[in-house]
């Protein structure tokens, strides 16, 4: 084994900690689909900040649903917006039908029988004329996709929908009503479910606003840093499995410096790793973990970890790095009005369009309305000790979460 920590963006960890919660509502979903045909659960819409494991949960979710014969289909949205989201899931399910056979991974006969017809739903009866952007054609082709994943021996199909505060509206709007018309279903519900992630405030944001009733529709789930337990099997249950070991102090250690980051934890978990095995003092104990090799791993990680800080800072506007130094200055939370004084503005409104661009990159988030806080631990620190004209330690990830 190489290694057992995997840095790297969209990169899935050697075991996904502190996530259990939300890996039981995924498989009661599943489980209902196999069961009962169709789930009463609500679609989810997942935050977090970037590097907190939404696209590794969504990975988790396909695998388990792989594994239980339902038909996972995972789109990103594109930054660009070259492509809408409805033409990636289109393009995205036809592929997934055309690759997948069920009867060879799950072993199940074939359910047809108790399929429902895509035009029991009659699309443009219940939706009518309503508004432009409503595109029935892409819904009953969802509902086509629905209805061949079960003629051929699956139990469901799953949306999981990654990068959400890219989408389009139109898109949303589309997958929206299609969720609020199985949610009218009884006894014929068909099985599909539609899972949101995205960047906390954008993601819920855009979904509501193309939803009549997304709070009756949609279950809000926020990803935020792992508590102590999580973070020391994340980096305990790793080590072990390939051989190697911690000393007390040493796991400790490595959990208070990662401040329960997801990303920092594989950052820091990687260079622990190839320290460990670069140490001549270990001896016999090549494989030992002590404080020694935890704290030349943070040094080995520092120059990866800084570059998340310093990407963040390049891609904000001046005006946004400006209100990024300010927020440093205030202790790295404050109040929007706050943050206008400071800049000599006479209204939060004057900086609310250089405030967006940081929320829309997930730079700084919105514990509450009207207050912002850096939406990477560790990142104020960096800012004042290379922006801030003042002498502060080495940026370390922060104890303190953004959730």
């Amino acid at each position: 084994m190489e290694g057992p920590f995997f840095p790297g963006a969209g990169t899935s960890p050697y075991r996904l900690e502190g996530r259990e919660a939300e890996l039981r509502e995924w498989q009661r979903v599943l489980t209902d689909f196999d069961a009962f045909g169709h789930t009463q659960a609500r679609h989810l819409i997942i935050s977090g900040v970037r590097g907190v494991g939404k696209t590794s949960l969504l990975k988790q979710f396909a695998e388990g649903a792989l594994v239980a014969g339902c038909l996972a289909v995972r789109v990103r949205c594109q930054a660009s917006g070259r492509e809408t989201l409805m033409d990636r899931v289109d393009a995205a399910v036809a592929k997934a039908l055309q690759e997948s056979d069920f009867a060879a991974v799950h072993g199940r006969l074939t359910r047809a029988a108790l399929s429902t017809p895509v035009g029991g739903f009659e699309l443009e009866r219940e939706l009518g004329a309503g508004s432009p952007l409503v595109d029935t054609a892409f819904m009953d082709r969802l509902l086509a996709a629905t209805d061949r994943v079960r003629e051929r021996g699956g139990s469901g199909l799953a949306l999981l929908i990654d990068e959400t505060q890219y989408a389009d509206h139109a898109s949303l709007v589309n997958l929206s009503e299609l969720v609020s018309l199985l949610g009218e279903r009884d006894a014929d519900k068909p099985p599909m479910f539609v899972c949101f992630a995205g960047l906390p405030g954008d993601t819920a944001r855009m979904v509501g606003k193309s939803s009549s009733h997304a709070e009756r529709v949609y279950r809000r789930i926020t990803l935020g840093y792992l508590d102590a337990d999580a973070t020391r099997d994340a980096f305990l249950l790793p080590v072990r499995e390939a051989g190697g070991r911690w000393t007390p102090e040493a796991l400790e250690l490595a959990v208070e410096l990662s401040g329960g980051y997801p990303a920092f934890i594989q950052e820091l978990g990687y260079q622990v790793w190839l320290h460990r095995q670069a140490d001549p003092e270990d001896g016999d104990s090549a494989g030992l973990v002590t404080e020694k090799v935890v704290r030349a791993g943070m040094d080995g990680a520092v120059p990866q970890l800084e570059a998340y800080y310093e990407g963040a800072w390049e891609a904000a506007p001046a005006e946004g790095q400006r209100i990024l130094l300010a927020l440093a200055d205030l202790g790295g939370e404050a109040a929007v009005a706050e943050l206008a004084r400071a800049l000599g503005k006479e209204s939060s409104s004057q900086i609310a369009w250089a405030v967006d661009a940081l929320i829309k990159r997930g730079t700084v988030l919105r514990p509450a309305r009207g207050r912002l806080v850096f939406g990477r631990a560790g990142m104020d620190q960096w800012v004042l000790q290379n922006h801030g004209g003042q002498e502060s330690p080495a940026a370390l990830p922060s104890t303190r979460g953004t959730d």
